[in-house]
């Protein structure tokens, strides 16, 4: 699914605080480590600040600094977007917000907002023109209007999702129904809201389609601003209400181009002289997930705006999903298609946030023409200013998605700021994420665009994107596949552009067909390897001759090849002996034009080559291992059995003052569904972090282990990583165990955890799927498991699962963009929610119209009772041999409809390894103890 691409801030570093959906979508730190202290809250007024505008603006909490923005401004005043339209495509964006009023130039700052969601869509149904005494008001509206027909409708909270946000008029509930009145009047289709629910339109104002006089609405205490989109169908109206119960775009906006934020002279994004038009492509009740087609009609209808008002364009999508099929979905297709015939339009989008391990990085922005941005977390907020102290340095983000499979991302920028938000988001105006280092280099776009067309040029987006890689400086320990280029200078890209050098577009491919050589099993054998790449012009410069230059002493390549008519064929020779200790090898070849070499590299060819510890074979055993501040400490591990289990263990020496963070990656790249979130050890937390991968969880293949110390401070971590003795596989008599490794002894055990119920989705297409459930009394949490097939994967664009309650609200919890073809939501159950029906939806989201048939299997299961049944006893499993583990009887629990007994059978030997598997056991299905 598709989620903004910033975080909920959990306290990672020292005292955290910041936000979420890639585009927000995943979790990463919310608040910034060390942050000053937040204004006071018991001032009352309500929420306050996590810190006082006028405070984050001294601090540099819009870390302008790390690209020179202000250098620049001051070298350039004039250069600072203005000229240029910045589309955001996101959860909406709240014109009210202070620092999205004006540009530096006094012009409006917003000039369109159009809802591509489909989220506030208002269904009407005609009635005749009523008289005042059958509907209060209807004088006052009928003065506006000559027709004999008019609509109605009602705007819901509940379906907006859980309160602050659905909460629209502040009243401290989400249930509230606003009647909606919509005529033809003089000057257009008005809509009239009963704002105060006081059953009278007397005292209404007519609200117009945004696009006419930019009107906008609030409800009650006014926290959250209401804009209108009219459209018809067959000579009738089609409303849109756009609003921003995210937070996640307004936020945005603001890094890319707000100007005086919170009215704070100054206090300004990236692109202060930038327009904004905001084009919401999220359904923000169910976790910010794009809708069918949203992100393409965004596109199409951004580009379309832009043409007839002759404004140069940058696009900003601070959105994306994990890809199943690096750089092979269809949106990235789309996004490639659309960017080659608009070469004037940079199109920037966020990395994701599933670093750091390799081979995350998510789509669109794995899309091969895109601008795709990483993250870099400001020195700022791992140590505000001090006298006398030097400033902290920025590195690159942890939580930033690699590349690996495919060369992205392009650039890294700040991805962490302090910025605007809605009334009803007062509080969280700190997010972290890929989502907001996106808006920073579209800023920078617009800057670059800014400027030359002032100069009387108009720029190719090839230019502008070369010019900000050509600046752009590496960070120390940071690779290729962890930063691009690294982190552009805004000045020393205008000076490239100043001197008159060219940009270039050329598609790469490996023999994998996409962007990149990525082995993640190393080589099987001693010989050498080549990788051939295919190299093909598409726009821009076009080379006579390549100049090609190896950085490291494994590859080899020829030092100049001519360049072919249609597709040049380069092949790298890869020396395999250097490649044979356990770990992750990356090597560049890059191509220059031998007639401009300073013009920077028209393209690169990647090379990754992972070497891993073979977990069948012996223990991953790395004792009191020093890791640098910012620095990743990867390990890579092969599972070659499905029916394993992997367990971690990693452990700081000194728990009170060191710490690090520990995430774990499935052999797809997609963080493992046995442990979905960063475990942190040390300083608050223990110190040690244990993560077990059950059979039923194992996917075969390579394993990666990361450690990852603060920004600031190092760490020393001691890590093993080894596979239970046994392998357990199911069987009709119970399960079948198989040695591992040598002779096994060990002891069984057994336990009762729960229900699990599997269930068959058969989708119609553009249409929700929804299951219906009724926890059992004893139940304490419930697990919701999708399985997709991952060419389906590649066609959408997003995908949620939502829990609701018999009164349709969502439970607490219960809801979760999947960002890759498995997703699991997991969610506490409360008394309320117990012995109750509940509805699960399945939200997909097509990238074209119209979607199609689909299928997949969804789980659910229930946890709670987590007892001892049965009798346990020895484990005797010679080398190469098998046992067949018959389950103990099956004890008396109430079960839901269709489901079954969830037993987990663990095994334990004197070493302390273990082997565990849950599987479901039918009703009335015979269990016997023993062994046989």
């Amino acid at each position: 699914m598709m989620k903004p691409l910033a975080a909920a801030f959990v306290v990672l570093f020292g005292a955290a605080c910041a936000t979420t959906k890639a585009v927000a979508p995943k979790k990463l730190p919310a608040s910034p480590p060390n942050m000053p202290v937040p204004a006071d809250a018991s001032r009352g007024g309500g929420p306050q600040p996590i810190v006082e505008p006028a405070v984050a603006y001294m601090l540099g909490l819009m870390p302008l600094k790390s690209a020179g923005v202000d250098v620049f401004r001051t070298a350039h005043p004039t250069y600072d977007g203005r000229g240029i339209l910045i589309a955001i495509l996101d959860s909406g964006v709240d014109p009210a917000v202070p620092g999205l009023i004006v540009t530096s130039t006094g012009a409006p700052k917003i000039i369109e907002l159009r809802d591509f969601s489909g989220e506030g869509r208002i269904a009407l149904t005609p009635f005749p023109a009523p008289t005042d005494n059958e509907m209060r008001g209807a004088a006052r509206i009928g003065r506006l209007t000559t027709a004999t027909t008019w609509y109605r409708g009602v705007f819901r909270e509940l379906p907006l999702g859980r309160p602050p946000a659905a909460d629209v008029n502040g009243n401290g509930r989400n249930t509230d129904q606003f009647p909606v009145v919509v005529v033809k009047a003089s000057d257009g289709w008005a809509a009239f809201l009963d704002t105060n629910l006081d059953g009278s339109f007397e005292d209404e104002m007519p609200l117009h389609d945004y696009r006419q006089g930019r009107e906008t609405i609030a409800l009650g205490r006014k926290l959250l601003t209401i804009v209108a989109n009219f459209s018809e169908a067959d000579s009738a109206p089609v409303l849109d209400l756009f609003f921003d119960t995210s937070g996640h775009g307004t936020h945005v906006a603001g890094i890319a181009a707000g100007y005086n934020l919170y009215d704070v002279s100054g206090f300004t994004g990236v692109a202060p002289g930038a327009q904004i038009m905001g084009l919401k492509i999220a359904n923000n009740a169910r976790g910010g997930v794009t809708v069918h087609a949203s992100m393409m009609r965004a596109i199409d209808y951004a580009a379309r705006y832009a043409a007839q008002r002759n404004l140069p364009l940058v696009l900003n999508m601070s959105f994306g999903v994990g890809n199943e099929h690096e750089g092979r979905a269809v949106i990235d297709s789309i996004v490639d298609a659309f960017l080659l015939s608009h070469p004037d339009v940079v199109f920037a989008i966020a990395a994701g946030n599933d670093g750091p391990g390799l081979s995350t990085l998510g789509f669109p922005g794995s899309a091969g023409l895109a601008l795709s941005v990483g993250a870099i977390f400001p020195g700022v907020f791992a140590r505000p200013p001090q006298p006398g102290v030097p400033p902290a340095r920025d590195v690159v983000g942890w939580f930033s998605s690699r590349g690996g499979e495919l060369a992205k991302p392009d650039i890294v920028a700040p991805g962490i700021a302090f910025s605007a938000v809605p009334r009803w988001d007062t509080g969280n105006e700190v997010k972290v994420g890929t989502s907001m280092a996106t808006p920073y280099a579209a800023g920078l776009a617009a800057c670059l665009a800014s400027a030359l067309v002032q100069e009387g040029r108009r720029p190719s987006a090839a230019e502008i994107v070369q010019a900000l890689r050509v600046s752009a400086r590496p960070f120390a320990t940071a690779r290729i596949i962890d930063e691009g280029a690294g982190m552009p200078a805004l000045e020393a890209a205008y000076q490239w552009l100043e001197g008159g050098h060219q940009g270039s577009i050329y598609a790469v491919r490996a023999s994998t067909g996409v962007s990149a050589a990525f082995r993640r099993g190393g080589f099987a054998g001693a010989q050498d390897s080549v990788e051939t790449f295919t190299v093909r012009h598409l726009a821009g410069l076009r080379a006579a001759q390549f100049a090609l230059r190896a950085d490291v002493p494994w590859l080899s390549v020829e030092d100049m090849v001519d360049a072919a008519p249609r597709a040049t064929q380069i092949p790298v020779t890869y020396r395999t002996s250097a490649l044979a200790a356990p770990g992750v090898y990356v090597g560049t070849v890059t191509a220059l034009n031998p007639r401009d070499p300073v013009a920077g590299p028209l393209f690169t060819l990647v090379n990754t080559v992972i070497v891993p510890t073979d977990l069948t074979s012996k223990v991953l055993f790395d004792e009191r291992r020093a890791i640098g501040p910012a620095a990743v400490q990867r390990y890579f591990l092969r599972v070659p059995q499905s029916d394993a289990t992997l367990r971690v263990t990693v452990t700081v020496p000194d728990s009170q003052a060191q710490q690090a963070t520990v995430r774990l990656y499935e052999p797809t790249g997609a963080p493992a569904r046995s442990a979905p979130e960063d475990v942190t050890i040390g300083q608050e937390d223990a110190g040690s972090a244990v993560i077990i991968v059950r059979a039923e969880d194992i996917v075969p293949g390579v394993y990666e282990l990361d450690v990852v110390a603060p920004p600031l401070a190092s760490v020393t971590a001691t890590v093993r990583a080894d596979l239970g003795p046994v392998a357990l596989a199911p069987t009709e008599q119970g399960l079948e165990a198989s040695s591992v490794g040598g002779t096994v002894t060990g002891e069984l055990v057994y336990r009762l955890v729960g229900a699990e119920r599997s269930y068959a989705i058969a989708g119609r297409g553009l249409a929700a799927e929804s299951l219906q459930v009724r926890p059992p009394r004893w139940a304490k949490r419930m697990e919701v498991d999708l399985d997709l097939p991952p060419d389906l994967w590649d066609e959408l664009t997003d995908f949620a699962l939502t829990v609701y309650d018999s009164t349709g609200q969502q439970i607490r919890g219960g809801n979760q963009p999947v960002n890759y073809a498995f997703g699991r939501l997991s969610v506490a159950l409360s008394d309320s929610t117990t012995g109750v029906p509940l509805t699960v939806e399945l939200f997909p989201a097509f990238a074209r119209l119209p979607g199609h048939a689909w299928r997949g299997t969804a789980r659910i299961r229930f946890l709670g009772p987590d007892e001892p049944i049965g009798q346990g006893g020895p484990l005797s499993v010679v080398a190469g041999g098998r046992a067949v583990v018959r389950l103990p009887p099956m004890p008396s629990l109430q079960l839901p409809e269709g489901f079954s007994t969830l037993i987990e059978t663990r095994v334990t030997t004197s070493t302390g390894t273990v082997a565990a598997r849950r599987i479901p056991v039918p009703a009335g299905a015979r269990g016997a103890s023993g062994l046989r």
